[in-house]
C-alpha cells in the first residue's frame, strides 16, 4: 500500500519553513475551496461549513431518509427480495499509530515545559482515549458501531415487513457474507441480531455467515494487480500528492495546530526536523515535522465521534474547526484519487468493483422468476469497497472525475467522504413482484431512495423503480471500460 500523502508532505517540507505567498493570485491557486479573489468569476469564495466537524469517512452513520417518506411501489407490487452491501460500523482506531505518535510528541513537550494551557489538557485526554481503544481492541467496532448495524438490521424489517413475513412462511434464506475482517464480521453479526430481534419469525432462516474476500475486499485481491500498481507507482497519483504537498495552506494549518498545544520555540524545532519519532505499533508511521504531527492529531481527532459511547472526548478543543476542515480536504483528496472517481479517462480505482455489481445483478436475476423463493442477501465490507462501488454506479456525489492537471477541490467537485462512505454506509436493492410475474427494482443509498445513473430509465418520470431488463441493459453503460 502506498504511503500516506502526509509522508510526502513531510519529505517535501523537511526544511521546516512556513511557505508564504505574496500575491492574491498565488493564494487563490492554492486553495481547494476555490478562488479567494473577490473579483474572480469562478470557484467559491466561502470555505465550506464545518458543521460535520471535518470527520470525512469517519463520520458516524445517519439514515438518509425516513421510511415513511419512501415512494410507494405501484399498486399490486409486493417485496420479494432485498440485497445490500454495507461498510462496517464506527470503530476504534485501526492500530496503535496516530495516537501513540501524538503522545510521544506530547511527552517530550511536557518534559521540556513547552505545553500551552490547552496542551496541558491534551495528554491526559489522549491517554484516556488510548485506554478506550485498547479496551475495545484496535480496529474493533465501538458501541456506536454495534448500534449502527443493529439499527440498520431492524430498519430493513420495518421497511419490508411483507418480505420477511414471506421468508418466514416459505422458508426463504437470509444470507450474511463478510470480507472476513473482524469488524466486518462483527457488523454482520450485529446486523443479524438487530434484524431477528425486530422480526423473530425469521431467526431460523438466517444461514451461517460466509466469507468472500475477493468480492468484498477486492482492492487487496491478486486479481487487481493493476490497482496495486496504480497505488504504489502511478506518476499521476504522485503528481497530485506533490501538488497538495506544495499548498502553502497545508503547512500553515499544521503550524497553527501545533501552536495550539505547544510553545512557539518547540514548534519551530519540530518544523526544523529536530524530532524523529516512530510509532510503537507496526512501526510504519513517523513524525519528522509539524505536518506529520498535525496529521497524527487530526486522524486521532476524527475517530472520536464514533467512540461517543466510550467517553466524552471533546477533542474539538485541540483542533480549530477551520484547520480540521483543511485536513479533511486533504483526506478526501487522497480517497478521491485512490479509491473514487479519480482521473478522467481512468477507471482503475473503481473497475475492480464490477465483481460486486455483477453479484448484485446475479441476486436480482435469481429472484425475477415466478418460482423464486423470497430471500435476502446482506454483505459487509469496508470503505475500500463502498467508495469504488459508488464510483462505478455513479451514485450521487461520485459522478465527477478530474482531468489531469485540474486538482480535485471542494469548489469543483461534489465528492465528500462523509457523504459517500460514512461509517455503516450502504447500498440496498429491493425487488418487488407484481401482476403477471413482473418485477421492479428500487435502490437505496445510505437509506435514501436513489435513481440509477444515466442511461438507466425508470418505469415513469420521477419514479425510483426500474425493470430488471432495463438494469441489465443500462448498468454496464453507466461506467463503460475506459
Amino acid at each position: 500500500m502506498r504511503s500516506s500523502r502526509f509522508g510526502v508532505l513531510a519529505a517535501a517540507g523537511a526544511v521546516g519553513l512556513v511557505l508564504v505567498t505574496s500575491s492574491v493570485q498565488s493564494i487563490a491557486t492554492a486553495s481547494p475551496f476555490g478562488s479567494l479573489d473577490a473579483g474572480s468569476s469562478s470557484g467559491s469564495t466561502e470555505i465550506p461549513t464545518v458543521s460535520d466537524g471535518g470527520f470525512t469517512s469517519k463520520t458516524p452513520y445517519t439514515p438518509g431518509q425516513r421510511i415513511a417518506d419512501y415512494q410507494a411501489p405501484p399498486t399490486g407490487y409486493i417485496p420479494v427480495y432485498t440485497e445490500s452491501v454495507a461498510r462496517h460500523g464506527s470503530r476504534a482506531l485501526s492500530s496503535l499509530k496516530y495516537d501513540d505518535l501524538s503522545l510521544q510528541l506530547w511527552e517530550i513537550a511536557e518534559a521540556e515545559n513547552a505545553l500551552t494551557p490547552v496542551g496541558k489538557e491534551f495528554g491526559p485526554a489522549l491517554r484516556d482515549l488510548m485506554a478506550a481503544n485498547k479496551k475495545l481492541g484496535y480496529g474493533n467496532l465501538s458501541g456506536l458501531g454495534v448500534a449502527e448495524h443493529r439499527q440498520l438490521g431492524a430498519r430493513v424489517t420495518e421497511r419490508l415487513p411483507q418480505l420477511f413475513d414471506a421468508i418466514a412462511a416459505q422458508q426463504g434464506t437470509i444470507t450474511l457474507t463478510s470480507s472476513g475482517v473482524d469488524r466486518a464480521v462483527d457488523s454482520a453479526e450485529n446486523f443479524a441480531q438487530g434484524l431477528t430481534g425486530a422480526f423473530p419469525a425469521v431467526a431460523g432462516d438466517v444461514a451461517p455467515m460466509t466469507t468472500d474476500a475477493d468480492l468484498l475486499y477486492f482492492h487487496d485481491s491478486d486479481a487487481n494487480a493493476d490497482y496495486k500498481d496504480y497505488e504504489e507507482s502511478d506518476p499521476r497519483l504522485k503528481a497530485v500528492d506533490d501538488q497538495i504537498a506544495d499548498l502553502p495552506r497545508t503547512r500553515e494549518v499544521s503550524r497553527h495546530m501545533m501552536l495550539r498545544l505547544y510553545s512557539e520555540d518547540f514548534v519551530n524545532r519540530l518544523s526544523a526536523g529536530e524530532f524523529s519519532l516512530v510509532d510503537r505499533g507496526k512501526g510504519s508511521s513517523t513524525i519528522d515535522n509539524e505536518v506529520d504531527a498535525a496529521y497524527m492529531l487530526y486522524n486521532t481527532y476524527i475517530i472520536t465521534p464514533g467512540m461517543a459511547e466510550e467517553g466524552k472526548w471533546n477533542f474539538e478543543r485541540f483542533i480549530d474547526s477551520d484547520d480540521a476542515q483543511w485536513l479533511a480536504y486533504t483526506n478526501d483528496a487522497e480517497d478521491f484519487y485512490a479509491k473514487g472517481p479519480g482521473f478522467t479517462g481512468e477507471d482503475v480505482t473503481y473497475r475492480m468493483a464490477t465483481v460486486l455489481r455483477d453479484e448484485f445483478v446475479r441476486g436480482l436475476q435469481e429472484h425475477t422468476g415466478d418460482a423464486a423463493i423470497p430471500g435476502a442477501d446482506f454483505r459487509f465490507a469496508h470503505a475500500e469497497t463502498i467508495i469504488p462501488f459508488a464510483a462505478l454506479l455513479k451514485l450521487p456525489g461520485s459522478t465527477v472525475s478530474q482531468a489531469e492537471g485540474d486538482l480535485y477541490t471542494y469548489a469543483n467537485n461534489p465528492w465528500r467522504g462523509a457523504n459517500v462512505s460514512p461509517m455503516a454506509a450502504n447500498v440496498q436493492w429491493d425487488v418487488y413482484a407484481g401482476p403477471d410475474g413482473e418485477r421492479l427494482v428500487r435502490m437505496l443509498y445510505n437509506e435514501r431512495e436513489t435513481a440509477f445513473a444515466a442511461p438507466c430509465a425508470p418505469v415513469s418520470a420521477g419514479s425510483f423503480f426500474y425493470t430488471p431488463d432495463e438494469l441489465a441493459r443500462c448498468l454496464p453503460e453507466i461506467s463503460p471500460a475506459a
